[in-house]
């Protein structure tokens, strides 16, 4: 079990509303912990398109990293690290 700090900013944030969750899953990359975080939650259409794409403005920072750097969906998850997913929310709420 990999335990890792996930954090939200825009769209995501305003599905999640939280900033902040703990997050346990199986697997040792990016797309292990996609799979398990949409499994549980309604993101991955602000995530990721048809294609396992990630959406126009949307990414993923792992310790400050982006994500697109460290070898995209399979960039590696380790214990410990900080996810940031975002998807900045354009419009008025």
């Amino acid at each position: 079990m990999t335990e890792v700090t996930l954090k939200f900013t825009g769209e995501v944030w305003a599905r999640m509303q939280v900033y902040k969750l703990d997050f346990a899953f199986e697997g040792e990359s990016l797309w292990d912990l996609l799979e398990e975080l949409f499994a549980r939650y309604n993101l991955r259409d602000v995530v990721l398109d048809e294609n396992d794409q990630f959406v126009f403005r949307s990414g993923v920072l792992i310790n400050g990293r982006s994500a697109k750097w460290l070898g995209g969906l399979s960039a590696p998850i380790r214990d410990g690290d900080e996810v940031i997913i975002m998807h900045p929310r354009i419009g008025a709420i």
